[in-house]
């Protein structure tokens, strides 16, 4: 949750964005698939440690601008026909001291405020991810927690205020926040770990060509069950998927994306200067890459046979020309109390992927 309320804040302050891809499944009849399906029991317990980075590499010299540690819980606290209840508990968060200063002080003042927050949350009966039950008291904490990080941005660097005037981007990020809607998007985590709930895969490997809001994608698709690696804590009817998607945006197209927050908040003072750094970059970014700016996303999400997720992977490079900004997070488990031990379901191995 922290890192998608961050992120908001983050968009001020870059130049370059592009949309997130989504996975996008369909069922095929006479393909053999593994079910997405959650099997899982009121009492179960999973412990998850999550690691975001976010580098900007410039001719072979990285710099971290953002990173850190996150240890969650997720319970279940109630098992229907109709689907489950859970809450997803905050357990410790360790920010990373090389990371810039800027996002270091909004980061860092966040999770300090934002460490109580619970959030609790149904599921379908497949395990998708389905509504926030206490969305509206999120909302609140969020307030108080929106309020504490710009006060140590604003007090700790002079004259930010005739830039961006505090009032009109906290009334944006409020605004953003407002709603069931966007207090689900904020937990990215959960969408990692459920998201793929309720889908059938196609086992093996799959090309397809598609376009997501206009832009051309190319996405590489690998689904099996995994092999043993571990007999403690992996099991025969263990699998996993994999997805490479690469974006082709015009440079123009990815310019505005990223200006398009800046222009609604900055003062008209300095909005002559954004437009004309606007049209400089667009200008160099046109001559660079002339096919336009490559965004390559890999995922993979590995579960147990139960339907558990086991860890989940996720990285965007975005290819500027000038250099790559690579975002990641990676989310494992750390320990689990699992009721289900078996799948109602249970079939013969199926190819490893």
């Amino acid at each position: 949750m922290r890192n998608r309320l961050f992120m908001l804040v983050c968009m001020l302050f870059v130049l370059v964005a592009a949309s997130a891809q989504n996975l996008l499944l369909e069922d095929e009849s006479d393909v053999e698939t593994i079910d997405v399906v959650g099997y899982f029991c009121k009492g179960d317990t999973m412990t998850y440690k999550k690691t975001y980075s976010k580098l900007k590499v410039v001719h072979n010299d990285t710099t971290i601008t953002d990173a850190y540690e996150e240890v969650f819980m997720i319970v279940v606290t109630d098992s229907t026909d109709s689907g489950y209840r859970m809450k997803m508990i905050p357990v410790s968060f360790d920010y990373n001291e090389e990371s810039d200063s800027i996002h270091r002080i909004m980061q860092t003042k966040l999770s300090e405020l934002a460490q109580n927050i619970v959030c609790e949350f149904t599921t379908d009966e497949f395990g998708s991810l389905k509504s926030i039950v206490n969305w509206r008291d999120i909302r609140d904490q969020m307030k108080i927690a929106i309020n504490g990080m710009f006060d140590s941005l604003y007090g700790t660097i002079p004259g930010l205020d005739t830039i961006m005037p505090r009032k009109q981007v906290e009334k944006l990020m409020l605004l953003h926040y407002s709603t069931e809607q966007g207090i689900k998007s904020a937990y990215e985590e959960l969408d990692n770990l459920f998201g793929l709930h309720g889908n059938p895969i196609p086992i093996g490997e799959n090309e397809t060509d598609s376009e997501e809001n206009g832009f051309p994608q190319h996405i590489t698709m690998k689904a099996g069950y995994t092999p043993i690696e571990d007999e403690t804590c992996d099991s025969e009817e263990d699998y996993s998927v994999m997805a490479m998607t690469v974006t082709t945006i015009p440079a123009e197209d990815a310019v505005n994306l990223g200006f398009g927050t800046l222009g609604l908040i900055i003062t008209d003072a300095a909005s002559d200067s954004l437009n004309s750094v606007r049209d400089m970059v667009a200008d160099s970014l046109t001559t660079a890459l002339p096919d336009g700016i490559k965004v390559y996303v890999s995922e993979y999400y590995g579960y147990f046979f139960n339907g558990w997720p086991k860890e989940c992977y996720y990285q965007k490079k975005i290819d500027s020309g000038a250099g790559q900004n690579i975002e990641s997070r990676l989310i494992e488990w750390l320990s689990c109390h699992m009721g289900v031990w078996a799948r109602p379901d249970k079939e013969e191995l199926k190819p490893e992927i």
